[in-house]
């Protein structure tokens, strides 16, 4: 078990032992905007137009074209052909196949694609953002000693703690798929510096606990990236999405 930042062009190739996670900047995408919105289907073309800004709309369309170019080199089709439905708790799912699991997030300028093989799997991404009240988030949201730690923390680093703590919080009660359901206090994932693993302590089944693994994936200074997956044995690789890695 071991996180290696190691995928380059994306082969669709996934061995049941890996997790894959692939960052991709919206920058470089900016340009090619009509071929990207012209992926999506009509469901997806238009909840774009819902959005009446034009950089929320931009970063959705970048964000799902991003998400069926990824997933059409896994499943071997056109990324136009990608199917999704969603679950109960209204998580996205694959009708095309029931064995990749995927999931995606996106925050200011970036989005992260994580699929796995027959494990539940969450991705979380956030750009850091001075303008947040690191401590009193934390007493709305986190566990009493997520609190406490971030509390111990040095102030100048609490906001960056902050977020590595809520994407951990975030990645995995998106991989469990039941939503708001889960209190977010009912659970404690503790960053430790120099450490890619964390800890995951579920309050009142310590078993359960011992099932997942949720790790810190360093992209680059100014995102915190987490990924939960239902398994202790899984090799974490993740890469850089350089476009259009297929013909637009």
């Amino acid at each position: 078990m071991c996180v290696r930042a190691d995928l380059t062009e994306c082969t669709g190739a996934l061995p049941s032992g890996e997790a894959h996670v692939w960052h991709a900047d919206f920058g470089t995408a900016q340009n090619r905007l009509d071929s990207l919105y012209n992926l999506l289907d009509r469901e997806e073309q238009e909840r774009a137009w819902r959005f009446r800004v034009p950089a929320p709309r931009e970063q959705f369309v970048i964000s799902h074209a991003f998400l069926r170019l990824a997933l059409s080199k896994y499943l071997q089709i056109g990324a136009r052909d990608v199917r999704f439905r969603v679950s109960e708790y209204g998580k996205p799912e694959l009708t095309n196949n029931s064995e990749v699991r995927f999931n995606l997030s996106h925050t200011d300028g970036a989005a992260v694609l994580a699929i796995t093989c027959n494990r539940a799997v969450g991705v979380d991404v956030e750009r850091v953002r001075e303008d947040v009240e690191a401590v009193e988030l934390a007493q709305r949201f986190f566990s009493a000693a997520e609190v406490d730690w971030l509390r111990s923390q040095p102030a100048s680093a609490r906001v960056a703690f902050f977020f590595a703590c809520w994407t951990a919080k975030e990645a995995y009660i998106k991989a469990c798929g039941t939503g708001l359901s889960m209190p977010l206090d009912g659970f404690s994932v503790i960053p430790r510096a120099g450490h890619e693993r964390l800890q995951l302590e579920i309050y009142g089944d310590p078993g359960l606990s011992k099932t997942w693994s949720i790790w810190q994936l360093d992209l680059e200074p100014s995102l915190r990236c987490a990924l939960a997956v239902q398994d202790v044995n899984v090799t974490v690789r993740f890469g850089k999405w350089l476009w259009p890695q297929t013909i637009l």
